[in-house]
């Protein structure tokens, strides 16, 4: 096989490297000892799935960006609502623009856009979630805010994140009106807020992944996490310096918003304080599964916490989330099938390259009356 030699070679090179990224260092050990000790105060067992049925939605959502040889940029985005019952409503984005020279402000533009579909299309249809509801939303509900407290670099654009944090305002306030169970749930997430939070007047900056340390020390186990209060854990300094001044918030994280925007901007920024903080936990609802985080708005559950309210995050009672866990652990489905409403989303609105390359990329053509060439280096990545 091609390159086998020298990759083989690398792995000898790098052996020392490596073996103490795999956790073979004993200073790496020691502190993994610390982190378990602690974390086992933490543990909770796992909860008896919930057997009260109540009714449940699910919202995921995929895209797909090219970048064409005219100089232009396509963005589409699809979302999707299933819920049981055999309920599904869709929703579809499509945006061109130019003006994108950098992967980042590319990447920024999809996923930010990508968060305020899956807002919108749960707002959407929100008349049809019953109260006491549950609806669950693919991935992590705090990345939202920390994502969202800063301008996208395209023009015309930089307003967008302030949509996506009135859209979530908006949304969170409905469900805490009609009782509706509004959760976030990861199937793999890369953060250090429950390591960091279990070795307080440290460095925030540990070396550990909250995974990891589960990983390590969880795997075979199952049960979850004591819920974590997450505040101030993630907001800019900057954003902690400028509450109450919304105008200085706008001017300094958002100087590209067009003066129309100015009033929207700052009525939105000044809510930022005010956002209910954000209860998260892991859970592993089955021996040998990989842990998932869950995240629920404290106003949901109980807990009249804002995000200016905690700093930078706290343990709260177990009580507090049990319920979710046990709606969370009655959905399991297995190593795959994490969650038996989001593993069917995912997989019903997930946009494959060659959906994209050939049937969006024709309709859009024959729409138009022109030919959508693709530039060098996507034609060298697609086909």
């Amino acid at each position: 096989m091609k390159f086998m030699g020298e990759f083989v070679d690398e792995i000898d090179r790098k052996r020392d490297q490596l073996s103490r990224l795999f956790g073979l260092d004993e200073k790496v050990q020691e502190e993994v000892e610390l982190l378990g000790a602690e974390l086992e105060r933490r543990w909770r067992p796992l909860p008896e799935p919930k057997t009260v049925y109540e009714p449940e939605f699910s919202v995921d959502s995929s895209s797909a960006y090219r970048s064409l040889s005219n100089g232009l940029d396509f963005l589409i985005v699809r979302a999707l609502i299933l819920g049981t019952g055999g309920y599904r409503r869709p929703m579809l984005r499509f945006e061109a623009v130019k003006g994108i020279s950098e992967y980042s402000v590319a990447s920024d533009f999809e996923r930010v856009m990508r968060e305020l579909l899956e807002v919108e299309i749960v707002l959407d249809n929100i008349g049809d979630v019953p109260d006491g509801g549950v609806v669950l939303i693919d991935g992590n509900l705090y990345g939202r805010y920390t994502h969202a407290l800063r301008e996208i670099g395209l023009a015309g654009w930089h307003h967008l994140p302030l949509e996506l944090l009135y859209a979530m305002w908006t949304l969170y306030e409905e469900c805490a009106e009609r009782g509706i169970m509004l959760v976030g749930v990861s199937k793999f997430s890369k953060t250090r807020a429950l390591t960091s939070a279990l070795l307080p007047g440290r460095s925030r900056d540990t070396r550990f992944l909250d995974v990891e340390l589960l990983y390590r020390k969880k795997t075979g186990e199952t049960g979850y996490t004591e819920p974590l209060l997450l505040g101030e854990y993630g907001v800019d300094p900057r954003v902690k310096n400028m509450y109450g001044s919304p105008d200085r918030m706008r001017e300094r994280l958002f100087r590209g918003v067009p003066e129309r925007l100015h009033g929207f901007a700052e009525e939105v920024l000044e809510k930022v304080p005010s956002f209910p903080a954000i209860v998260m936990f892991h859970i592993i609802p089955r021996e040998n599964a990989q842990p998932m985080r869950v995240d629920i708005p404290a106003s949901l559950i109980g807990l009249d916490k804002k995000i200016s309210d905690v700093n930078p995050f706290e343990f709260v009672d177990w009580r507090h989330a049990d319920g979710v866990a046990r709606q969370i652990t009655a959905a399991f489905g297995g190593r795959d099938v994490y969650n038996a409403l989001l593993y069917i989303v995912d997989k019903e609105v997930r946009l494959s390259a060659k959906a994209v390359d050939t049937v969006y990329r024709s309709v859009l053509g024959r729409e138009l009356g022109v030919s959508i060439e693709y530039d060098r280096s996507t034609r060298r990545f697609t086909y």
